[in-house]
């Protein structure tokens, strides 16, 4: 008894503690936040190798799989023991999906970096730099001619031109050395990370059986038998969602990048493959990415000509339509179960904290969290033994207009007022039995 009676205490003891440095750690990260984002910052400089591993490993392991399952079923034929098979399908498939990635990569290279170099060529050249810089020229004097501001300017020009003198004289050389220095670093930095990267997947994939097992392993030993369960439905979860998303975004972006690039070699628009490069990367971003690469085109080719640039405006603003609700859907399948609305703030959240990665990992990131608020949501519901359909909510004033419980034909738990998942008639409404997939 007495040893029961320590037991207890022992754990309320820990559990203030736990409470208490808790609250210490909470103070000190808002008291500095900014301190706290410069942290994390470096943190995930730290290991952006491994990260950038784990996204290859993601990229390669559908190849890797696929030719086990082409291998497996070729040695199935000639009675080799399944130990073996196995062993020759890992080699094979690894040794495949690494080919298939570099390979991928040097395509990318061989086929935009030459033409990219040939659209800056093209576009740097003299006479359209002089015919920019006119046409840019006739549209200010077009604008302020006549106004107060050229009488502004008219008056006040050499004070102008003397502070833009001043100013140029002002900059620190050696800082301006130093950035530059520290941007090229960046690049080396960047490239190597990358390289390293491609390394780390490699092995990812190699021994991601093992480490799978010890982190399961670790996770039935630390916690009990049904948070551990927990635990291991929603890493399978988070792995549905982003393996689904990120390859899904990725080959999204390449067919929107094509499309642009052959539409624009028809309407005989220039710098096709520049542009199509914008689009294609910024159309990774969920929500703002066409418009983020529409814009900066648009400019470019309205310097040229702005017939060119309202008939691109006009094409890209009818492919992002036919991509958003034709193309994606059928490449990364069934919705992540959120509104526009948390997409939209799961950009500007994970954008403003991680910059472009947040932009792109931050939809993916707070469709996990949904479903776990949702679940535990949900789950409170059905304790208080009542309904968990979100339309039943819609015109409520009070818990009083809400039904005791679920009717008998209750046949569906909703997740998301859009996104509903049906269930058979007799299945119970279990949140935890409920799939993801």
């Amino acid at each position: 008894m007495k040893l029961h009676r320590n037991e207890r205490y022992f754990k309320w003891g820990l559990t203030a503690f736990l409470v208490i440095v808790a609250s210490i750690i909470f103070g000190v990260v808002f008291s500095n936040i900014r301190g706290f984002y410069a942290l994390i910052q470096e943190f995930l400089s730290i290991i952006s190798a491994l990260l950038f591993g784990c996204l290859f490993a993601y990229v390669m392991n559908p190849v890797m799989k696929l030719t086990q399952r082409l291998v497996g079923k070729l040695l199935s034929k000639r009675r080799l023991s399944e130990q073996k098979a196995n062993k020759i399908g890992r080699v094979t498939g690894v040794i495949t999906a690494v080919l298939a990635l570099l390979l991928a990569i040097y395509a990318l290279i061989a086929l935009i970096v030459p033409n990219l170099i040939k659209s800056l060529e093209e576009l740097l050249q003299p006479e359209k730099l002089q015919l920019y810089y006119t046409t840019i020229n006739d549209w200010v004097d077009g604008m302020i001619r006549g106004t107060r501001l050229e009488q502004w300017l008219d008056t006040n020009l050499e004070n102008v031109l003397q502070y833009v003198i001043d100013w140029l004289k002002g900059i620190d050389l050696s800082a301006f050395l130093e950035g530059l220095t520290s941007s090229v670093y960046s690049v080396v930095k960047a490239v190597f990370n990358l390289l390293i990267g491609i390394v780390a997947g490699v092995h990812i994939l190699i021994y991601k059986e093992q480490l799978m097992s010890q982190s399961k392993k670790i996770t039935v030993a630390v916690f009990n038998a049904e948070h551990a369960n927990r635990l291991l439905e929603i890493a399978r979860r988070t792995n549905r969602i982003f393996g689904g998303y990120v390859m899904g975004k990725i080959l999204d972006a390449i067919l929107v990048g094509m499309i642009t690039y052959f539409g624009m070699l028809l309407m005989g628009m220039p710098y096709a493959p520049l542009i199509a490069t914008i689009i294609g990367v910024t159309n990774i971003i969920p929500f703002f990415g066409p418009f983020l690469g529409l814009i900066p085109s648009a400019l470019l080719l309205l310097i040229e000509s702005p017939l060119n640039a309202l008939y691109f405006t006009l094409f890209i603003l009818v492919l992002q339509q036919i991509d958003g609700n034709i193309i994606e859907n059928r490449i990364l399948g069934e919705k992540l179960g959120i509104s526009d609305f948390w997409v939209l703030a799961s950009i500007l959240v994970f954008g403003g904290i991680f910059g472009f990665a947040g932009m792109l990992l931050g939809v993916p990131v707070f469709a996990v969290l949904y479903t776990l608020i949702s679940d535990a949501v949900n789950k409170k519901l059905k304790k208080k033994r009542l309904p968990m359909q979100t339309q039943l909510y819609y015109t409520i004033r009070t818990v009083d207009d809400l039904p005791a419980q679920a009717p008998p034909d209750y046949t569906h738990v909703s997740v998301d007022p859009g996104y509903d998942m049906e269930l058979e008639p007799e299945d119970e409404y279990e949140i935890d039995d409920v799939d993801y997939e």
